[in-house]
């Protein structure tokens, strides 16, 4: 029985794993709520279960804040960005005619984004790009590996479909489906990263954080002062 119970048993891996979706779930849905901020929080999501899943977490609310606080403004201009891809798409399929041209056009524009959308938050949870560049990347992964863009879409729609089933699900939801995508996006990413979250990875990281830093301070002396 102590040995059932103890810290080295698999009810405790499995019922903490089950305790930090709760939790991850919980921060998600309360910073998702203005709508505005789903990426943010997505991005957020993804940087604590994927460091997880290295083995490299700390504690899940600090965690958290410190990616949501850190890429809030590019990944809400990556959300309003695809708010208005899937509005011109829609619009456009509920005006075209079914036999015109452009029509099945919009679902292929429709699909790439989709794919594209699936991979941009993970990506922007665990490397540094300006915004096009993220754009630019996350559409080369999705492409470059798409049974992982059909599967993480297919997983959102079966949830979407559970949810409308069972809706008290809804409080594992974004949880489980951060779980299950962060271990294929974490086998591609490192697939280009081998070293990623190690410690020389995360020792680098930081040198190269505090070279940008003193560079900005640099800078910033240096400036001329404007009269």
């Amino acid at each position: 029985m102590n040995n059932f119970f103890g810290l080295d048993s698999k009810f405790y891996k499995y019922g903490s794993i089950l305790a930090d979706i709760l939790i991850i779930t919980l921060l998600w849905t309360i910073t998702s709520l203005p709508i505005i901020t789903v990426g943010a929080s997505t991005t957020a999501m993804y940087y604590v279960i994927t460091r997880q899943l290295s083995n490299r977490e700390g504690y899940i609310r600090t965690d958290f804040f410190k990616s949501f606080k850190a890429n809030f403004f590019q990944a809400t201009g990556v959300t309003i960005l695809f708010i208005v891809i899937f509005a011109v798409l829609f619009f456009n399929i509920y005006i075209l005619p079914g036999d015109s041209v452009l029509f099945p056009i919009q679902f292929v524009l429709l699909a790439v984004a989709v794919a594209v959308l699936a991979f941009v938050f993970p990506v922007l949870s665990r490397f540094e790009f300006k915004f096009f560049e993220l754009l630019r990347t996350s559409f080369f992964l999705a492409v470059r590996h798409f049974p992982t863009s059909f599967t993480c879409v297919v997983l959102l729609y079966a949830i979407y479909v559970l949810v409308l089933r069972w809706p008290f699900a809804f409080v594992v939801c974004a949880g489980v489906y951060g779980w299950l995508t962060s271990l294929m996006f974490m086998r591609v990413f490192k697939k280009y990263v081998p070293q990623m979250d190690t410690d020389e990875y995360d020792e680098f990281k930081r040198q190269e954080l505090l070279a940008a830093e003193a560079e900005d301070e640099k800078n910033d002396t240096e400036s001329p002062v404007s009269q």
